[in-house]
């Protein structure tokens, strides 16, 4: 008997033992490799732009993590790859009004986005801003010479929350130079630039504390207003312009909104606002999202991204077009590169520390500290239960103090990490209520 006791006792030991490493290898796992979603990730990126005369397709594409900038035909064929990022992700570009330049993001490893071109047809890679602005979004001019941009200084969009500062609309010129800042309204949200056709009103979105607004700025006039002269006023209080988009000879917009039918889920589909009859019509319904909306030059056609598994991440998207008239969906495959079976192992590895299993650990070494008190020192078979109850009031504590001292999204985060440990400490004690019954 006494050699079982030994047996169970230092069975009990090596087990807590391999749960103590487990879990804190697993923490200790990811505080150093971070939360990247798209850290193994293969598959198109959140952007795609057409060249004006229909003929190409540019997008962002990850391939085993890196995002850089692809070109195809529409219908998914003869993919190249048009950059090579070393430490940097590329994203968003946009294709030049004569299809030989392409703008776009360039990202370093601090989160902060410069603006880049590149010549197609001899590769000549320029950079346009530098560390000292993070740019969000940009645009060519409808002569090509210029681009239209939204940045905020580096160093304020490093503050987050606590920055004084805010987005603005910058244009410089194709072949680099002068940068004019043409807003001073430091908005909050400013994103997804598009013009109006004849090239003279830059648009934009920002949300207003409710509903996601279409702003447009004369470039002639230098003066931005809130009432776009092409959207009817009926419709401007009504709906969410998200991901807005003009056609070429101002007939339609293409936006996407929350359905009405899933107003609680937050699933984005794409809507067609005839301006000649100011009708509205919903085109998809995926219950998912859709994102990036591009219209064909020629033809009544648009191109998107759908997120099929939103709103879990990284988006997985698929690119579809559909015909405005017919309303026919289409999905096009693009023959890009594969994850490679290297990265397939590591990736599932990855993905099983994750926050629930490192919860499952945490309960798990509670109820077996609860167990070895149960056998060996009755009196305080609750005792774990309790200082991990105490870890989560301490830990709700902090949480304010972060939310008033310092920012309040940390202090979310952290009160998130406390209700967490709470909850398991709930499972932990109620595990071992019954388990000491039974062992009675």
């Amino acid at each position: 008997m006494r050699d079982f006791c030994m047996k169970r006792k230092r069975m009990l030991f090596v087990t807590i033992g391999v749960t103590i490493l487990l879990l804190s290898g697993m923490i200790l796992y990811s505080f150093l490799l971070g939360d990247d979603p798209h850290r193994y990730y293969t598959g198109l990126g959140e952007s795609i732009s057409l060249s004006f005369d229909d003929s190409k397709l540019t997008f962002s594409y990850y391939e085993n993590g890196k995002e850089s900038i692809y070109m195809a035909n529409p219908d998914g064929t003869n993919v190249q790859k048009i950059t090579n990022p070393t430490n940097l992700q590329h994203r968003s570009p946009k294709f030049s009004p004569s299809g030989d330049k392409i703008v776009y993001l360039s990202e370093d490893q601090e989160g902060i986005q410069s603006l880049r071109t590149i010549t197609l047809n001899k590769s000549k890679d320029r950079e346009l801003t530098d560390e000292e602005l993070h740019v969000k979004d940009a645009i060519f001019s409808r002569d090509g010479d210029n681009i239209y941009f939204v940045a905020v200084e580096a160093e304020e969009f490093k503050k987050g929350e606590n920055s004084k500062e805010g987005f603005d609309l910058f244009s410089i010129e194709t072949a680099g130079g002068q940068i004019t800042k043409l807003t001073d309204a430091d908005h909050f949200s400013m994103n997804h630039l598009f013009l109006s056709p004849d090239g003279k009103t830059i648009y934009y979105n920002e949300v207003d504390g409710e509903k996601e607004r279409i702003y447009a700025y004369s470039i002639e006039d230098k003066t931005r207003t809130t009432e776009p002269s092409f959207l009817p006023k009926e419709f401007a209080n009504t709906y969410s312009f998200y991901e807005a988009e003009l056609s070429l000879e101002e007939k339609h917009l293409a936006f996407t909104d929350v359905s009405q039918e899933s107003q609680s889920f937050f699933e984005y589909e794409l809507y067609i606002l005839d301006l000649a009859s100011n009708k509205i019509e919903k085109l998809t319904n995926f219950r998912k999202a859709v994102t990036s909306i591009e219209f064909f030059h020629k033809g009544k056609k648009v191109a998107f991204l759908e997120s099929t598994n939103w709103p879990k991440e990284p988006d997985k998207f698929t690119l579809k077009t559909i015909d405005l008239v017919t309303q026919k969906l289409e999905t096009i495959q693009l023959d890009a590169p594969k994850t490679a079976h290297s990265i397939r192992l590591i990736h599932l590895i990855d993905q099983t520390i994750n926050g629930f299993t490192i919860a499952c650990l945490y309960i798990l070494l509670v109820i077996l500290l609860s167990i070895f008190f149960q056998h060996y020192h009755t009196s305080k078979v609750y005792l774990p239960s309790i200082i991990s109850f105490s870890i989560a009031v301490i830990i709700f504590m902090s949480s304010i103090a972060v939310a008033v001292t310092i920012n309040p999204w940390y202090g979310i985060g952290i009160g998130m990490l406390a209700g967490a440990i709470f909850g398991c400490s709930i499972v932990a004690i109620i595990f071992i209520f019954i388990y000491k019954r039974i062992v009675k």
